[in-house]
């Protein structure tokens, strides 16, 4: 049994006292709560208030390093609390039964002894809501042998967690107890009294905001038991009056109090991500006034999965609380010697700015959030590299600890344990770098782009749609072999994110790892070398341009808060709605008599070509930053950002030069939140090819890169390089040249001629740094297409090319110029009826970035979407088994023949 360790000294108070049982470094200043009629609050004196982190979301848990990292940083901005629940540890939840084996009570162990050393009150839940029968007084001895252990780890301080559970008791529980809240409050009850009545206990209700009260919070049946029967000294965890809440106003933290007799502690949400893959939340903390501090117990954070990227949300949570810890505005104070004249200048950045006015007077999320990132900056460029290496994990026979046998460490005394980037608790043995990560059963989805911003009743994970659709082929086998998920409904305070890398073994693993300074096999002779140092007529060598603040601005405003964007990403998606909707007057149909609107819309455009450069500028200076541990937790996200955006910036080249007056576009009347991805879901939403999830699903490479890729219009200047590309292709794999050197361009001719010459508004070309590597070619309806073509293509072609003679055996290269002599077989009406348009795509060899073609087909599709097709067809040889995966890939389906099918050739088709 624990007992209550106070080493913070105070004088008799009147009020609760409530010193760290770790540290009286961990508590801090608050002031008392204002005089409310309705419930109790402190108005004077030192009280506790819990600030910090819980690590409580699905997936793959954060590694000792980071929470050791956490803890430190923690300290340095004067948070004091660590909520550790980590869903894929499962002896927290699924098999809260089993004790901890001997290797899991030594990282259990030496996770404590870190936080006592950096003054961090580390709080251990457990979660038995699932299958315990609270009436079974086994069901409650094992879950008190199983705290008894944990407080042999030197825990002194716990969580009670009944939350995402079936509201239903079972038939033994109902005879004992009267309600589902009698059952928890009674042994949440004897569990804290069992344990000494620790410092710090927290409940979560199953009823844990607003939206799950029935029939409302200050009504609920539930919550009342909760606030009557509940013993004085268990804290209360709750979200706000949504699971996500965008905003938690006074008078909700008035109303719970009331009911529930105590200050809750906030279980905040705002940052959580694992309920969708593309988002992640780099924004302020914001919606909570500061007025709320007083009227609180605490606030907790459940940020992102990915541990790096939570320095802002930590960061601002630590400002806004310090900002009314005494009263005193503190939110421009910078840290450790930081030249205060930083803040000054973001002052004098935000005076006259177009951001809205923020009525909290202590507190200001921009600059909160221009102190973060302005910290965050420091910290890319310091060289780290992230390690591969993980201490084996003990599997399912291991022996558990007994409890008995065990010594609790003191709290006076220091714990060395060497625990490089050691494996979390009981998650699966994976690499560190989830680059590729799964399509996820639950979907988010953004912000509407309309100037006037719609609320929605509903929550970010709630507003989906159907799964995305991937090609089974692109999921790799072995990861199969992952931990299971649980089989229960997820949601933010139960939430999952399915991101799991490619199974590799540790040697795989150690020799792809850039994380080693010295290489495997380095030998001390080299490392005492110089560095080479290029000759006067030689390439110099490559320095990678360093992130920006500007930078760490714009990325922060394109991945900002579960319920909207940030100012610039915001700009950029009303300038794309702009340009959608006033094409016409630069279509190419156009007589352009409106030279003032043209003037416009190309100025407009050319401005926003600008912001698509800058978030790929963005994405080349962070791929090449030097801290790799920073890069490997943003990279999946900056390159779904990129990859939009670069599409984007595509199509926006092809409306200003080749789209019809009559493109046609969604009309935007879904709600904001019916697309996944966030601000990457609401581009894909404008583009008339919204609903093809498979082309927007584009997993990074196994490795980063700042390797850029153009799509561009296609023009009359590129047609060698295209016919060049073609001839490569075609003749890939083939031993012998099947086409005589004196008709270079006889492939070309036969396979895109036609499209570029007659068609070429749907053209678009590829290009790296080496030039065009690329092209997607196709006409919006195939019949007017190959009419234009018997009239000017063919007879050009017949003149170029003489009849070979028939009666002789041909050579390839004179059965494809026969073909320009005889009739080409029309497809039946019946089959051109639902896909009128031909397309035709393809890129060299040496471009391995699987996402640029999909990028192109995007591009290829949505010019012919705008203009009315509903349909596209490519044709294929039998034997060319290359193009049929290719095209197999780009979501193409092989038609069922019909009558009047080619025989020689495959139709593959694609609705739109």
């Amino acid at each position: 049994m624990v007992q209550k360790d106070k080493t913070l000294d105070t004088p008799p108070l009147d009020v609760e006292p409530s010193p760290s049982p770790v540290s009286g470094e961990a508590c801090v200043e608050a002031p008392g709560p204002v005089a409310d009629s309705s419930i109790v609050v402190e108005t004077t004196g030192r009280r506790k208030f819990i600030s910090g982190v819980v690590e409580g979301f699905y997936g793959r848990p954060w590694t000792m390093e980071q929470r050791k990292e956490l803890f430190r940083r923690q300290q340095k901005w004067g948070l004091n609390t660590y909520l550790y629940a980590p869903k894929d540890d499962y002896k927290h939840r699924m098999f809260w039964r089993e004790l901890y084996s001997v290797e899991e009570a030594e990282q259990l162990m030496t996770l404590v002894s870190a936080a006592k050393e950096h003054g961090i009150e580390f709080i251990y839940a457990i979660s038995p809501g699932l299958d315990i029968t609270f009436s079974n007084q086994k069901e409650v001895s094992a879950l008190k042998r199983k705290l008894d252990q944990v407080t042999h780890f030197g825990c002194k301080s716990f969580a009670l967690l009944f939350d995402d559970i079936d509201h239903n008791m079972c038939p033994a529980d109902k005879e004992v107890f009267s309600s589902f809240a009698h059952a928890q409050v009674s042994i949440t009850n004897e569990i804290y009294q069992y344990l000494g009545e620790p410092e710090t206990f927290l409940f979560c209700p199953t009823e844990y905001c607003g939206t799950f009260c029935y029939p409302s919070v200050s009504q609920s049946p539930y919550l009342r038991t909760v606030g009557e029967k509940l013993l004085p000294g268990i804290d209360v965890l709750w979200t706000g009056p949504k699971v996500v809440s965008k905003e938690i106003p006074v008078e909700s933290i008035e109303e719970v109090s009331k009911i529930l007799r105590r200050a809750p502690v906030i279980w905040d949400n705002i940052h959580a991500n694992d309920y969708d893959q593309k988002r992640l939340f780099l924004g302020p903390y914001k919606g909570r006034s500061t007025e709320l501090i007083p009227r609180l117990k605490g606030v907790l954070t459940n940020p992102n999965c990915e541990f790096e990227s939570n320095f802002v949300a930590i960061h601002t949570l630590a400002t806004w609380y310090k900002s009314n810890m005494n009263g005193v505005r503190k939110d421009v104070v910078m840290t450790d010697g930081e030249d205060s004249t930083v803040s000054i200048q973001i002052k004098l950045e935000n005076e006259g700015s177009d951001e809205e006015l923020e009525t909290d007077m202590l507190y200001s999320p921009q600059l909160a959030l221009k102190l973060a990132l302005t910290e965050w900056l420091a910290e890319f460029s310091v060289p780290h590299q992230y390690n591969s290496r993980q201490v084996p994990q003990s599997g399912a026979k291991s022996t558990a600890i007994d409890v008995s046998s065990m010594t609790a460490p003191s709290l006076c005394s220091s714990t060395s344990v060497t625990t490089v980037f050691q494996q979390p608790i009981m998650s699966p043995a994976m690499p560190p770098l989830l680059l590729d990560p799964l399509p996820h059963p639950m979907v988010k989805t953004s912000e509407e782009v309309d100037v006037e911003k719609k609320d929605s009743d509903e929550e970010p994970m709630e507003m989906v749609v159907e799964k995305l659709d991937e090609p089974e082929a692109e999921a790799d086998p072995e990861e199969k072999d992952v931990a299971p998920i649980l089989a229960e409904d997820l949601k933010p305070m139960d939430t999952d994110k399915e991101s799991l890398a490619e199974s590799k073994s540790p040697e795989e693993s150690i020799q792809e790892d850039s994380g080693s300074d010295i290489a495997p096999m380095q030998t001390d002779d080299q490392l005492k070398q110089d560095p080479y140092l290029p000759g006067p007529d030689e390439k110099p060598l490559f320095t990678p341009e360093p992130p920006t603040l500007e930078d760490l601005c714009l990325l922060a405003e394109l991945f900002y808060l579960p319920y909207e964007h940030g100012p610039k990403a915001t700009q950029m998606l009303k300038e794309f709605n702009w340009l959608r909707a006033n094409s016409s007057v630069v279509s190419v149909n156009c007589k352009r008599k409106e030279s003032e609107k043209v003037a416009e819309w190309q100025l407009r455009a050319e401005k926003f070509q600008d912001m698509c450069c800058s978030v790929i500028h963005m994405f080349t200076r962070l791929s090449n930053t030097a801290n790799r541990t920073i890069l490997f937790d943003l990279y999946p996200y900056i390159w779904d950002i990129k990859s939009i955006m670069s599409m984007v910036k595509s199509f926006v080249l092809w409306l200003g030069c080749r789209s019809q007056s009559s493109a046609q576009f969604p009309k935007g009347e879904q709600e904001s939140w019916a697309f996944r991805g966030g601000l990457a879901g609401e581009f894909q939403r404008l583009l008339p090819i919204d609903g093809a999830n498979d082309l927007f699903y584009q997993p990074p490479p196994s490795l980063p890169t700042s390797k850029i890729y153009t799509i561009r219009p296609y023009y009359p200047k590129d047609e060698a390089s295209v016919y060049k590309i073609c001839k490569e292709m075609y003749c890939e794999g083939m031993e012998d040249e099947p086409f005589a050197e004196g008709e270079p361009d006889l492939i070309g001719d036969r396979l895109v001629g036609g499209l570029l010459t007659v068609s070429s508004d749907y053209g678009f070309v590829l290009e790296d740094d080496e030039g065009i590597c690329g092209y997607a070619l196709g006409t919006v309806d195939v019949k007017p297409f190959i009419k234009k073509c018997k009239l000017s293509w063919i007879p050009f072609m017949q003149e170029k090319y003489h009849k070979p003679d028939c009666e002789k055996d041909l050579s390839e290269a004179e059965k494809m110029i026969l073909s320009f002599h005889e009739e080409e077989e029309g497809l039946p009406d019946s089959f051109l009826s639902n896909f009128p348009s031909l397309i035709k795509v393809d890129i060299h060899a040496k471009v391995t970035d699987p996402s640029v073609a999909k990028s192109m087909m995007g591009c290829l599709l949505s010019s012919l979407k705008a203009n009315g097709s509903h349909g596209a067809f490519c044709k294929v040889r039998q034997t060319d088994k290359r193009m049929l995966e290719f095209y197999s890939k780009l979501g193409c389906f092989e038609v069922a023949k019909m009558d009047g099918f080619p025989k020689d050739v495959i139709i593959m088709g694609r609705s739109l």
